[in-house]
């Protein structure tokens, strides 16, 4: 009975069937399959039949691993309510607004200007900062920090559609040339200031508050 299962799984595996085949079609354990017809020599088709064996395999791990990630991430989605409605009051907007300065704004030298290279950044920053308040857009400053590759007028003309920003209040810092490659799809880096010193106190006053929370706590 042994003898006839062996010569079965040997003429199975010369015709390109993977251990696992095997062992499914004779009941017997994958580790026996390989060990009874692992030495079998195969030809071009079977080698073939294997090869293809592994890549379908490989395409449906794939499928169902992005099918398990999708779902994990759709639980997770669904049982998490930051941020899930629009329904922001004022002073929301303002605790949004001081999150992303205290990250990316600047700090020092008195200036209320934040510095970012990605246009979704930009134009959420944009986008809170005129939710939370009164904006004024004639004191909006744009820098645009470009490289010599870069076609000047493409790109000021892109940063203002971003940011709503007229192209007059636009101006250009061209980097020295550095040796770098060239970035693919890089717009640049741009500085947005904003005039009025009482907005950027007002978030310093908030962007402190956060650090007495961090004290309070024993954080800093």
């Amino acid at each position: 009975m042994k003898k006839s299962l062996k010569e079965k799984a040997n003429i199975l595996r010369r015709q390109g069937y993977s251990f696992r085949e095997i062992s499914l079609k004779l009941n017997i354990s994958k580790s026996t399959a390989s060990l009874w017809s692992r030495k079998e020599v195969l030809d071009k088709k079977a080698v073939q039949r294997i090869h293809q064996l592994g890549v379908e395999g490989r395409r449906r791990a794939d499928i169902s691993n992005k099918r398990r990630r999708e779902n994990e991430w759709a639980e997770i989605a669904s049982n998490c309510q930051v941020l899930r409605d629009n329904n922001y009051n004022n002073d929301d907007y303002k605790l949004f607004i001081t999150l992303l300065y205290w990250a990316e704004g600047a700090k020092t030298g008195g200036d209320f200007n934040f510095i970012n290279s990605d246009p979704l950044m930009i134009k959420v920053y944009l986008t809170l900062l005129r939710k939370a308040f009164n904006i004024d857009e004639s004191k909006f400053s744009v820098c645009v920090h470009l490289h010599n590759y870069h076609n000047q007028e493409e790109i000021v003309d892109f940063w203002s559609k971003v940011t709503s920003i007229c192209k007059k209040q636009f101006s250009v810092y061209n980097k020295p040339h550095t040796g770098h490659n060239k970035k693919k799809g890089y717009k640049g880096c741009l500085s947005i200031r904003y005039k009025d010193s009482k907005i950027r106190k007002e978030i310093f006053i908030i962007i402190k508050r956060f650090r007495k929370l961090g004290n309070n706590a024993g954080l800093v």
